[in-house]
């Protein structure tokens, strides 16, 4: 599949979508009008942009644009505004060439897992420590030497954060306020999956940093 026609506009009962593992470049503004639809799946296409009509998607619970050929001005600063901002759950947008995140991923009020992984980023935006829902926070392989001052006192329900393969120091991560915090949580996790019998593996480094 190579293209999605615009008369997709009229699909606007359909509650899932998957077209991962296509030839997809473009996306049809027309997306923006399936107000009932949940689950957006378009890993492993190429795509280069993102309509900002998305951000129409008020029903939207998980997008996953993962291992596309997003990067520059590849997200619309307005894209997560809008109906979408009261939605969306989980967000992918792991393995592209993303040089920056817009600051509008600060508006995603019921964001709780975030996936930003092996891009090019060299910061997080400061307003995606306002994401007082988010539990899941993958960055890692990239190219961040720090995170903002202030950045996980919002966090409040954070106990995931990956960050390995960043230029970071640990050590300074450590001493960021609301560090702390964030460890209980996540202590607070892994014991509840030990408890349960649901984990395989536990890894207690750092966010994955050395």
């Amino acid at each position: 599949l190579k293209s999605l026609t615009e008369a997709c506009s009229v699909w606007t009962g359909l509650q899932t979508l998957l077209c991962s593992d296509n030839l997809l470049s473009e996306l049809p503004t027309g997306l923006g009008k399936l107000v009932s639809l949940q689950k957006l799946e378009l890993s492993r296409n190429q795509l280069r942009i993102i309509p900002v009509e998305l951000g129409q998607l008020g029903k939207l619970k998980t997008l996953q644009l993962d291992s596309n050929s997003l990067a520059k001005n590849a997200l619309p600063d307005d894209t997560f505004r809008g109906p979408l901002s009261e939605s969306l759950e989980e967000l992918d947008l792991s393995s592209n060439a993303l040089e920056e995140l817009p600051s509008s991923l600060g508006e995603l009020k019921c964001l709780q897992r975030l996936i930003v992984a092996q891009n090019r980023l060299s910061a997080l935006p400061g307003p995606i420590g306002r994401l007082s829902k988010l539990q899941h926070l993958d960055a890692a392989d990239n190219q961040i030497p720090a995170l903002p001052d202030n950045f996980l006192l919002g966090l409040t329900a954070l106990s995931e954060l990956w960050l390995k393969g960043n230029p970071m120091d640990r050590l300074k991560l450590q001493e960021l306020p609301g560090f702390d915090s964030f460890l209980e949580r996540r202590k607070q996790r892994l014991d509840a999956k030990i408890e349960a019998n649901v984990v395989g593996r536990v890894d207690l480094t750092v966010c994955g940093l050395d």
